[in-house]
């Protein structure tokens, strides 16, 4: 044998080395991973300084070994880079799919709300006649200009919301504004305004409740929302968007009435329990007790033989909450025509105070009850809207305003209004209505006793008006309105107004 074959015999020795060491190497990179890498790279530098790997085999290994180690680690960069942060689950923010606002965490956290102005005209009023609690009413010697809110006012509503051990929680504030000067009053921002230099608008935080629900259990609501009697009146009115009847336009109050007082009494926004159950074939049933509200004499007071006397009593004790309930459906008769029925009712009791204005003996009391039905129908481009109430010792426009004689004993009221509207391109709606609010005069009432014969018995209204949607944020409305209000004497005033503006909603 020559060298040259002595130096080559121990190739395949080599050769088997080289696969031992790579089939090692490709265990080694399996089940140790990147933590065996200085491990590695040592054995392969012991190999090779022993001459059990030539130089070739030496450089193939590491470039290899470099491969296998580099692979995971660019998939780890990848993956990493992938995810978000190592941020906690119940922080990070994320959009909605739907609305404005963001979701932080697991928490839902939405924004809406409207900025609501209007021009308004109201021309002087015809007729003379002295009406206590009447709304129809303006200045007898001029018209009145005024750029007011509408029948809502500017605001903007927060809600928080998430899920919890299979129930959706929820939180809601609303923060209320009108665009002119309040004066203080005993009905806060709804008072009389003041137009009058220096003066500020006032912020109405009517609306603050929390709610937990789930689909099975119906929902619990705690805090200060809309009533349930009369609530589905004001929300299916056309001039919810608009004004309506807009008494004292000389100095404006946060809102005007829209129907207010001419179809149906205010529902209000009260502390209140309300329960509602879950969804059964388009019907739900809500309870619950409400802050009670006293007997108030809202028409003010009159002369007479026996001297200075209100138009009704006053009550201010409550020994027990008021309470409400509304049944409500909602159904598809057919598709492109939606059916909308409700009724709603009240009930609450009053008790005679130390210093309450009235005929009747302290302790005493008198409870006020009350009952209404609606509906509304969605026929293609036609919508329908019916409504009427009835009760004694409610009052008229706002809860148990006027709803009890001086001598204690109840009045009846009731009212009614009927509205309809029509869309042609999905942005233009033509449409009118008519409603009235009766306040029956019970015995004591009747004329005899100088002045007493002025109590409002009626304010009515009738309303046309025009919409255009200009965008999904944005609608024009313009309205005529004329409002005529009637004592017990059957004497009259009316006011006649154009209204004009704008809501932005989102």
């Amino acid at each position: 044998m020559t060298g040259t074959g002595d130096v080559a015999a121990p190739r395949p020795q080599r050769l088997e080395a080289a696969s031992v060491v790579a089939a090692g190497l490709a265990f080694i990179s399996i089940f140790a991973g990147p933590a065996r890498a200085d491990t590695t790279d040592q054995l392969l530098d012991q190999l090779k300084a022993k001459g059990i790997l030539t130089k070739g085999e030496y450089r193939k290994l590491k470039a290899r070994h470099a491969a296998e180690t580099a692979a995971p680690a660019r998939a780890a960069v990848a993956s990493r880079a992938a995810q978000p942060l190592a941020t906690p689950s119940d922080r990070y923010i994320t959009r909605l799919d739907k609305g404005i606002g963001a979701r932080v965490g697991a928490v839902d956290v939405r924004l809406s709300g409207q900025l609501a102005f209007f021009a308004t005209e109201q021309f002087k009023q015809a007729g003379t006649a002295s009406i206590a609690g009447g709304l129809g009413g303006g200045s007898l010697y001029n018209n009145s200009s005024a750029i007011r809110s509408g029948l809502l006012p500017s605001a903007l509503a927060l809600n928080l919301s998430t899920e919890q051990e299979g129930y959706k929680v929820s939180f809601s504030l609303g923060l209320y504004a009108g665009g002119n000067n309040i004066r203080v009053g005993l009905l806060n921002g709804n008072s009389s305004g003041a137009s009058v230099a220096l003066g500020t608008p006032g912020v109405d935080l009517r609306q603050v409740f929390g709610e937990i629900s789930s689909p099975d259990l119906g929902s619990l609501k705690v805090g200060r929302d809309l009533g349930l009697f009369a609530a589905d009146a004001i929300l299916n009115d056309f001039t919810l968007f608009g004004a309506g009847t807009i008494a004292a336009n000389a100095s404006p109050s946060n809102t005007s009435l829209g129907r207010i007082g001419f179809g149906y009494v205010y529902a209000d926004w009260i502390p209140q329990l309300t329960y509602t159950t879950p969804d059964f074939h388009g019907v739900t049933v809500s309870v619950g007790a409400f802050s009670p509200y006293q007997q108030f004499d809202n028409a003010g007071s009159y002369v007479s033989a026996a001297g200075v006397l209100p138009y009704s009593g006053v009550i201010t004790g409550h020994d027990q909450p008021g309470f409400q309930a509304r049944v409500k459906y909602i159904g598809e008769l057919a598709p492109g025509m939606k059916l909308t029925l409700w009724t709603s009712g009240l009930t609450q009791r009053h008790r005679v105070e130390s210093g309450d204005a009235i005929l009747l003996p302290r302790g005493a009391g008198v409870r006020s009850m009350a009952i209404d039905a609606g509906g509304r129908l969605d026929v293609g481009p036609v919508t329908l809207v019916g409504y009427g109430y009835k009760g004694v010792g409610l009052g008229t426009t706002g809860l148990y305003f006027d709803g009890v004689g001086y001598d204690g004993e109840r009045r009846k009221s009731s009212g009614y209004y009927a509205q309809a509207g029509y869309t042609i391109f999905e942005r233009l709606t033509f449409g009118g209505s008519y409603g009235v609010s009766y306040l029956d005069a019970n015995l004591a009432d009747y004329p005899g006793r100088l002045g007493d014969g002025a109590l409002v018995s009626a304010n009515a209204s009738t309303i046309g008006f025009v919409k255009y949607r200009f965008t999904d944020w944005v609608t024009f409305q313009s309205e005529f309105v004329r409002s005529v209000s009637h004592n017990l004497l059957g004497q009259g005033v009316r006011t006649n107004a154009l209204v004009a503006g704008t809501i932005f909603s989102f």
